[in-house]
């Protein structure tokens, strides 16, 4: 006799009837799958209802997609969150990470293949995070053992070391990396849990480094510094290096601060609950990781089996 099997429930936010459609027929046969064109909606069914992945349009009149994911990442934390878009929209890249922690930025129109693959990847993780919360409360042991994870700053501006030692409490150890070969180093020799990275060193990028890190290190949580407007590259940062934040350079310490003990906290869940690392499990690369890195750094890779 075969078990009994309960199909994941997937929500589909977009006030444009067609695009419901499309992706309802895409994953019905997968799917319990709902819908709505109201975001206000979407969070009360979030709230009331076990929603393993949620899809929502960013561009729609009475909610943005970022404030939608927004709040269902505050009534249903362990709901995975993609944010649909159209548009080069670079407010819409930052907010969905800083706001909605999403998994993935899709973008329209979508390949088939690959959104079915990012959206399975999505509702396996949302069925281990809402077993993991459910046995246990991790708060104290997360307040115990945040005051001793190291933060590493790759950045050789004396500004942005200012910024993060004024944002790093206290009783955590702060480790400064002028470039990448001292990072690689540091990650090496120390017990390192929040890194905060320039994605610019001079000419030469570290977009490459923060990507393959997310795969050699899975529970190392980072902070991007930026000055950049480049949509591309900042959405390749989401898909593929699963940045936990975006902070615009040199930005508020108040601001970064907060950022600053979100990303401990979280380093620390990543570190007591191993299966939810996989809510940062990276999309594949449709681009090669390691040019442009020095030998040695590039060897460090190679070693981890990035390539």
């Amino acid at each position: 006799m075969s078990e009994l099997f309960t199909k994941p429930t997937l929500l589909l936010v977009d006030d444009e009837a067609r695009i419901t459609r499309s992706l309802k027929m895409l994953f019905r046969t997968e799917f319990d799958v709902l819908t709505t064109d109201n975001g206000h909606e979407a969070i009360e069914m979030a709230r009331q209802q076990t929603i393993s992945v949620v899809i929502s349009d960013q561009r729609m009149p009475i909610m943005s997609g970022v404030e939608v994911l927004r709040g269902i990442r505050e009534v249903s934390p362990n709901t995975m969150r993609l944010l649909l878009t159209g548009y080069a929209d670079l407010a819409a890249v930052i907010g969905s990470v800083n706001e909605g922690e999403i998994f993935r930025f899709l973008q329209k129109p979508w390949d088939a293949e690959q959104i079915r693959a990012d959206v399975r990847a999505a509702a396996e993780v949302a069925e281990l995070s809402f077993a993991a919360a459910s046995r246990q409360d991790l708060q104290p042991a997360i307040s115990a053992a945040k005051a001793r994870t190291g933060i590493l700053l790759l950045d050789r501006d004396p500004l942005a070391h200012e910024l993060v030692r004024r944002a790093t409490p206290p009783s955590n150890p702060l480790f400064w990396a002028r470039d990448l070969d001292e990072a690689m180093e540091l990650l090496d020799q120390q017990d390192i849990g929040v890194m905060v990275a320039d994605v610019m060193d001079g000419q030469a990028s570290h977009v490459g480094a923060i990507k393959a890190l997310k795969q050699t290190h899975p529970d190392l949580v980072t902070i991007v510094l930026t000055q950049l407007r480049d949509y591309e590259l900042l959405v390749g940062l989401i898909n593929q290096g699963q940045v936990f934040r975006f902070h615009p350079k040199p930005g508020h310490v108040g601001t970064f601060t907060k950022n600053m003990q979100s990303a401990l906290d979280y380093h620390q869940v990543l570190q007591l609950q191993p299966e939810t690392r996989k809510r940062h499990a990276v999309a594949k690369s449709t681009k090669p990781l390691l040019t442009g890195l020095s030998d040695r750094v590039m060897g460090y890779f190679r070693r981890m089996g990035v390539n």
